[in-house]
């Protein structure tokens, strides 16, 4: 517990014709808090060895002054304590000033430390829509198992070129993937980044999941100045993230993604004789850190297949998809649970089959949905279409490290890519202007709408090598 005169000590400062008392801290600089209580005599409150009635300018006041100048000594005093046993070290006297600035009184609570703060501001997001909330979560979970890895919490003065390294060093290589229940699980990341590169999947982000927590971490940050008055400066935390993502070679990079590119392949998928075909089969799960099969039966695949077709029918995200009711089917449109706009629905007789199919139930989490999808389409390609597996290069940037691998393609598939290829088959097959498909994706930027059409680059490569050719 924090005791007065043990990191401190009262001086008398000459001011004019008055005495004035301070409260006096030096490390790594001098710092002379005012507490505008006043003495008769300096050499007498040297004698007295502190403030005493007798040498007080208003006696009548004293016992107010007295409990006043020793409630101000003993926050400063807290704040030193709080902070060495924090850091092992005692603050220098300009961290002091910031941690008082940042102190609330005692009837309020203290926002000293980041996490006090962001754990508020998480809460804010409770009642947001499912996306929002989920980013900063992510934001969350990031800076809270980042403290726990550096065994420490930091304030919010602390936020400076060295913190945003740190903290971009731990999200790419460091943080796992899962968190784990067992403290005897203290597996090390075993990331192999020379060439060739080789990250260890359990550990770390990619690049452009980065860039998204930093920007999560910005927007707190300006939330944190603008509604609870930390007193940073915003302009040299933005510069600092500036630097560190240059210095890092933080950007974002696009891969490809699945998409189908004709109807003909989505009528074959839709098809009674593929289903027919479908099977039991299983899919890979992380369990306690380990990947292990895991049944999925045909009921549940059939039920994945249809409202991935409805997704590629309509240009629905997952979020919609399992928003849709009879009345938007009827109305033929639907408001984006992310964006809160309102899109026009394909509500024709195919949609409405398959949604009557399943009673408008999707009946199963996004990671199992996503899971299922690439089981459904491993079943089209190779027991349906008896297809050779095709294979694509993908690459994985974190920092300047860049891993490539050659996956099939089916495995790039996700619950998007229903929205994506609604978008590709529209652009390249409806002669319809991006505009008018816009309206079904909800999209009110061309140039987002243009990330979702899939092209076909290795036609084009092959097109380009005949025509540029001598």
């Amino acid at each position: 517990m924090a005791r007065l005169d043990e990191h401190t000590s009262l001086i008398v400062v000459k001011e004019g014709a008055k005495l004035h008392i301070k409260i006096y801290y030096s490390r790594d600089g001098i710092k002379r808090y005012k507490t505008n209580i006043y003495v008769k005599d300096k050499v007498q409150f040297i004698k007295d060895k502190g403030f005493r009635k007798g040498n007080a300018l208003s006696p009548a006041s004293f016992q107010e002054d007295k409990s006043r100048l020793d409630e101000l000594q003993l926050k400063i005093e807290t704040l030193i304590d709080d902070f060495l046993r924090e850091h092992l070290v005692k603050p220098t006297a300009e961290q002091l000033d910031a941690l008082l600035e940042n102190h609330k009184g005692s009837s309020q609570k203290s926002y000293t430390y980041i996490c006090d703060f962001l754990r508020e501001y998480t809460e804010n997001f409770n009642s947001k829509e499912r996306n929002s909330k989920s980013v900063v979560r992510a934001l969350d979970s990031a800076l809270t198992q980042f403290w726990s890895h550096k065994n420490r919490k930091y304030y919010f003065n602390e936020i400076d070129e060295k913190f945003i390294g740190d903290f971009i060093d731990y999200l790419l290589f460091e943080k796992p993937k899962r968190l784990s229940n067992s403290k005897t699980d203290i597996r090390r990341p075993s990331h192999h980044l020379h060439s060739p590169v080789v990250f260890d999947h359990e550990f770390g982000m990619n690049n452009n999941t980065l860039v998204k927590r930093l920007d999560a971490f910005r927007s707190f940050i300006i939330w944190a100045i603008n509604n609870k008055g930390v007193n940073i400066d915003y302009n040299k935390v933005k510069e600092a993230l500036k630097k560190a993502k240059k210095d890092k070679s933080i950007t974002e990079y696009t891969n490809i993604e699945f998409a189908f590119r004709t109807m003909d392949d989505v009528k074959l998928l839709a098809s009674k004789e593929f289903e027919n075909t479908i099977k039991d089969d299983t899919y890979v799960e992380n369990v306690s850190g380990a990947e292990k099969p895991k049944g999925v039966s045909r009921d549940v695949l059939i039920r994945t297949k249809d409202f991935f077709i409805i997704s590629i029918l309509t240009g629905n995200r997952v979020s919609d998809l399992r928003a849709i009711k009879r009345h938007h089917v009827s109305m033929g449109k639907q408001t984006a649970k992310k964006t809160k706009g309102q899109f026009l629905l394909n509500s024709n007789k195919s949609v409405l089959q398959l949604l009557e199919k399943h009673d408008y139930n999707m009946n199963m989490s996004d990671p199992k949905y996503n899971k299922c999808i690439k089981v459904v389409l491993k079943q089209f390609y190779q027991n349906f279409l008896h297809q050779k597996d095709k294979m694509v290069y993908v690459i994985e940037r974190r920092g300047r490290h860049e891993q490539v691998q050659e996956v099939e393609y089916f495995n790039l598939a996700a619950s998007h890519s229903g929205r994506r290829s609604f978008a590709t088959i529209a652009y390249h097959e409806s002669n319809k202007s991006k505009r008018s498909i816009m309206q079904f994706t909800g999209h009110t930027s061309e140039k987002e709408f243009d990330k979702y059409i899939q092209l076909a680059p290795e036609e084009d490569i092959k097109d380009f090598a005949d025509f540029m050719s001598i």
